[in-house]
């Protein structure tokens, strides 16, 4: 059963924050976030007539892929990254972490190439001014955690 504050969530994100009308592209990147936060944005885009398209990533893997990361391989990426985003109409990135740490390990010259290969020229060059976006944050034990809260009083 689909927990209803999950569904008003999509609702808000797809009906306010994008204003997503019927025929446009959405593209959905979920970070380290539960399925039902995807599925509720996929119906409610569905709903208003939205094309969604879903993008599934772990900070884990993405660790992986920056710690020894070329240059070419993020250059690659990026140009992949950036063709999608240019094709979409909205964005909405929903970001959790298991471990708000994950990255911490990462050589900074290596997040370096990520920033000026993938996250420059994708979120700050072609999704912030071309596109309807928005991104939040989904509630973590993690981040209960560091706020040294009860994850119960964290989602409240």
């Amino acid at each position: 059963m689909q927990d209803p504050r999950i569904t008003r969530l999509a609702q808000v994100l797809i009906g306010h924050s994008t204003r997503l009308q019927g025929g446009e592209k959405l593209l959905i990147e979920a970070i380290d976030a539960p399925p039902e936060i995807v599925i509720a944005l996929i119906r409610e885009a569905r709903r208003v007539g939205g094309i969604p398209v879903v993008t599934l990533k772990s900070n884990q893997i993405l660790r992986e892929l920056y710690r020894e990361a070329t240059q070419e391989q993020m250059q690659f990426i990026g140009e992949y990254e950036l063709y999608r985003m240019k094709r979409v109409d909205a964005y909405i990135g929903i970001r959790g972490s298991w471990n708000i740490a994950e990255l911490s390990d990462v050589p900074s010259v290596k997040m370096q190439l990520y920033q000026r290969y993938w996250l420059a020229p994708v979120h700050l060059q072609q999704r912030v001014p071309h596109t309807k976006w928005v991104v939040l944050r989904w509630p973590t034990p993690s981040m209960a955690q560091q706020a040294e809260m009860s994850t119960e009083g964290f989602e409240q």
